[in-house]
């Protein structure tokens, strides 16, 4: 059974599940550091659903050809006599990334998935990046039409002699334009929050005027009355609500947790809060610019 995250557009949730039957639930190249299969799958279909519809520049849905793609999810793994080719992580992620903008394993937003692909390397590594997001979007344009040697550092690689010279300045790039975070706030949208909030019996609901509110269902007798007990929803917070794509800030997660008695001081750290958060619609939305703009670049 997969793990089916949500879908606006049903022709995109059924092109998805279609593919991921098709791909099954092993996953050889996933990793604590790098995206696996699914996680490009997955960021791919989801690109394509948030623009679907959107006339941003999407010509078709899904792989053009898992051999392609394989490939690709491949190159981080490769070895040359029992040895790994790519020694950092860095260097993996940056052939991984390679291969998916430059190899079109995908019919359409390889770009985009590329891109994707990084920030969610980004992601897993807990790191952010210390460029603008316009910056990001060139840098996937540049790796997608190879023109790398506007960089002076790839000149003085390549100049170098070395092998694979665009695979280990990109590797270079991403290391130079990020830094480590301290992730005690994870980036989820609307509709994540919502997610995470079920498992713990709470809910969004009622979204009215750019707000929504916090709900827990209750059992509870009518006022005067000894009968059954019906279930009624009790409010406990308000927070903003732009939409549920949209990214939840730190502060309305921060009043939606103490409101729910799921903060650190009820025992419910970060990590057990957020277990099983998916953050690739987080990112999706709040590089949404750059992500429309590659489809036409």
């Amino acid at each position: 059974m997969h793990d089916i995250p949500f879908f606006d557009h049903e022709p995109v949730r059924r092109e998805f599940v279609r593919w991921a039957d098709e791909i099954g639930s092993d996953d050889p190249y996933v990793s604590n550091d790098l995206p696996g299969l699914q996680d490009v799958l997955r960021a791919h279909f989801l690109v394509v659903d948030y623009f679907y519809g959107k006339q941003s520049g999407l010509g078709g849905i899904g792989p053009k050809s898992m051999d392609l793609l394989h490939s690709a999810l491949y190159r981080p793994y490769v070895s040359l006599g029992g040895v790994n080719k790519w020694r950092t992580s860095f260097e993996r992620a940056a052939t991984l990334i390679y291969g998916i903008v430059c190899d079109h394993p995908f019919h359409d937003a390889n770009k985009r998935t590329g891109l994707l692909t990084l920030l969610l390397f980004f992601n897993k590594t807990s790191r952010i990046p210390i460029i603008g997001q316009r910056e990001l979007e060139d840098f996937a344009v540049d790796i997608a039409d190879h023109k790398l040697d506007k960089y002076p550092r790839y000149r003085s690689i390549k100049k170098s002699g070395r092998k694979d010279s665009e695979v280990l300045f990109i590797a270079d790039h991403i290391e130079r334009k990020s830094r480590k975070i301290d992730r005690t706030n994870y980036s989820i949208t609307y509709r994540e929050l919502d997610r995470i909030l079920h498992k713990f019996g709470y809910k969004l609901d009622n979204p009215s005027g750019n707000y929504i509110d916090l709900i827990r269902a209750e059992q509870r007798r009518k006022i005067f009355s000894w009968g059954k007990k019906e279930q009624v929803d009790v409010k406990l917070a308000q927070i903003g609500f732009p939409g549920w794509k949209s990214q939840v800030n730190a502060g309305a997660v921060k009043t939606i947790r103490k409101a729910a008695r799921l903060s650190a001081e009820d025992g419910f750290d970060s990590k057990t809060f957020y277990q099983g958060a998916d953050p690739t619609q987080s990112i999706i939305a709040e590089y949404a610019a750059p992500l429309e703009r590659l489809a036409f670049r």
